[in-house]
């Protein structure tokens, strides 16, 4: 019930020009400076838009790395994108993916940091996603040092949100206001 009260919302109060804003805080960030393997997503709907994003960060020398997700066991496979868009084709979902013949297979290893979408997210780090778990399986094959980020708005950070034991939390958030380090709690 709560996910699909802030998915209504977020189409209510959306604005591009606090995505804007938020997308300018990160790229003003050390946490983006500092990285050379991003993995983001292809924003869909009322996410963050990080179309702008991927192209600026393909011009600054940095390897993008997108999501590909398998339907069947809710896993994702990583595809270094070197031509945005051209790369992609609408999939599952109706998510824009890498086209099969653009596929270039990464090691979730070689990821330094990794943009994790949300629905909703605590202070403190926790989050609550879109029900598939395809992003806290895929946080599981990380690196120790890979450090993940939300880009979030402000009007979605929430003193409790419902979680899951399997639920990840992120180590910090990108808002339209600020770049915050995460005080990771228990659930």
């Amino acid at each position: 019930m709560f996910r699909k009260e802030v998915l209504a919302r977020r189409k209510e109060i959306y604005c591009a020009d606090t995505d804007a804003k938020i997308i300018e805080q990160f790229l003003d960030s050390d946490l983006y400076k500092n990285a050379d393997w991003i993995m983001a997503y292809v924003s869909f709907g009322t996410e963050i838009y990080t179309h702008d994003f991927i192209k600026k960060a393909l011009a600054d020398g940095k390897h993008i790395v997108v999501p590909i997700c398998n339907i069947e066991d809710h896993t994702v496979t990583l595809s270094e994108l070197i031509n945005f868009p051209e790369d992609l084709e609408e999939g599952h979902y109706g998510i824009l993916e890498v086209r099969a013949e653009c596929m270039r297979i990464v090691d979730p290893k070689k990821i330094d940091l990794v943009m994790v979408p949300g629905c909703a997210f605590s202070p403190s780090g926790h989050r609550m996603g879109f029900g598939g778990g395809y992003y806290d399986r895929f946080l599981e094959t990380v690196s120790d040092d890979c450090i993940t980020v939300a880009l979030i708005r402000e009007d979605f950070i929430f003193d409790k949100i419902p979680m899951e034991e399997h639920d990840k939390s992120v180590q910090f958030m990108v808002t339209e206001k600020c770049v915050n380090c995460c005080p990771i709690q228990e659930a």
